[in-house]
This record gives structure tokens, C-alpha cells and sequence, in this order.
């Protein structure tokens, strides 16, 4: 792979770029400080407008659900893609009511106490993605809801990609479980699969060392 390939980072849920902060971050990386857009295909739409004609691709959580979406825009534009504590699946009943119930709230003028529930699951990283949260806000947090509640089922999108493909996944994740990137791994028989012991969802956060790794791999690929 060419070196000189630029890397398209993609943050997650109510993160913005300060999510890479303990990261090495290589000279060519680049991406949205938060994502934003009215559907995923308009989301992609921006990134892809914005982004180099060819590119490696990793994504986080919300990220790596966009990624998937690049995926069937462009598939010919991702050079290597890397997957970080990703679902592949459509939503579930509870998620969409979970999601519901914190559209209402947010609506209501409740936004920081969602935010605080939701950076709760961060551990001891919380102060440090409730402040990511608060800074990203509540107009780009419906947005992020609206991305979550409409995704389609990612599984055959990966099942197609042929190209370089990396999964990382925290042992502890309780939002994205490991069983999902097992079968991801299943899906795509070229990938490497890596779990990461005694971290949870937000591997960049808890395992800067595993995914340094990971972006080591894209530059010297």
C-alpha cells in the first residue's frame, strides 16, 4: 500500500476529535471534528466531498457505522479499512426506544443530563467525554441519533469489501460486545481480528497503545 495515503479518521458518538488526543496521531491523518449530517448517505456525501481521491478509512463506534456507509458510496476510494468497537446490525427495538427516549429529553431541554448518563459509560474516562459531549452539543447529538436510528444492516456491505481490514474491540465493551466484531471477522475472512484485554467501548481512550498500533499498520502498509 502506498504510504503516502492519507487516514480518515471517523469520531463517534458525541466525540470530536479530542478522542485521538492520546494518540500518535501520523502527519497525513485527517476527518471531521464531529460528524454532522441530516442522514448517512448526506454524511458520507460531505466527508467524501471533502476527502482525498483515495484513502485509508478507520472508524469508531458512530464512525465505523459511517465507514460502512462509505463503503457503498465509494468502495473503490478506501484503500484499507480499520474498525474500532463497531455494530454492523441494523437497530434493535431497545435501541430505537432508548434513542427515542433521549430525543425526547434532549428535545425538553435535557441535554446535559444525557450527556452525563451517556459519558457514564466511559468509566474514568467520563470527565473526559462529558467534555467532549457538552462541546459537541445538542444539535449535533439529534443528528447523531437520527445516523443511528437509520442505519441499514452493514453485514453485506462488509461481506463485498476484499481490501485490508482490521478489527479492534475491547474485551469490557458492554455497548459494542466482542461477539460483534467476531462476526465481522467471520464476514471477512482477509481481516484481523484484535481484542484488547481489560478495555471497553472507548478503546482510543483505554487502549491508545492498541490502536497507535492499528495506525502504524495504515502508514506501513
Amino acid at each position: 500500500m502506498n504510504a503516502d495515503l492519507p487516514i480518515l479518521l471517523l469520531p463517534g458518538t458525541l466525540c470530536d476529535a479530542a478522542l485521538w488526543g492520546r494518540l500518535t496521531r501520523p502527519a497525513l491523518a485527517c476527518g471531521p471534528e464531529v460528524i454532522r449530517g441530516r442522514s448517512l448517505v448526506d454524511a458520507a456525501a460531505q466527508i467524501l466531498e471533502d476527502a482525498p481521491p483515495r484513502f485509508e478509512l478507520l472508524g469508531f463506534s458512530l464512525g465505523a457505522i459511517l465507514a460502512f456507509e462509505l463503503l457503498r458510496q465509494a468502495p473503490a476510494r478506501v484503500a484499507r479499512l480499520t474498525l474500532i468497537s463497531a455494530n454492523p446490525h441494523a437497530p434493535s427495538a431497545v435501541q430505537l426506544a432508548a434513542w427515542e427516549s433521549q430525543e425526547e429529553r434532549v428535545r425538553a431541554e435535557a441535554f446535559a443530563q444525557v450527556a452525563r448518563e451517556l459519558a457514564a459509560l466511559a468509566g474514568r474516562h467520563a470527565p473526559e467525554v462529558l467534555q467532549m459531549a457538552l462541546r459537541v452539543g445538542p444539535d449535533a447529538f439529534l443528528e447523531h441519533l437520527h445516523l443511528l436510528r437509520s442505519r441499514p444492516d452493514s453485514r453485506p456491505t462488509l461481506a463485498k469489501y476484499g481490501g485490508p481490514l482490521t478489527l479492534l474491540a475491547g474485551q469490557g465493551d458492554a455497548v459494542t460486545p466482542v461477539h460483534l466484531a467476531e462476526e465481522m471477522w467471520r464476514l471477512a475472512p482477509q481481516a484481523q481480528l484484535r481484542v484488547v484485554p481489560e478495555a471497553g467501548h472507548y478503546l482510543p481512550l483505554d487502549a491508545p497503545g492498541a490502536v497507535d498500533e492499528a495506525l502504524r499498520e495504515l502508514v506501513h502498509a
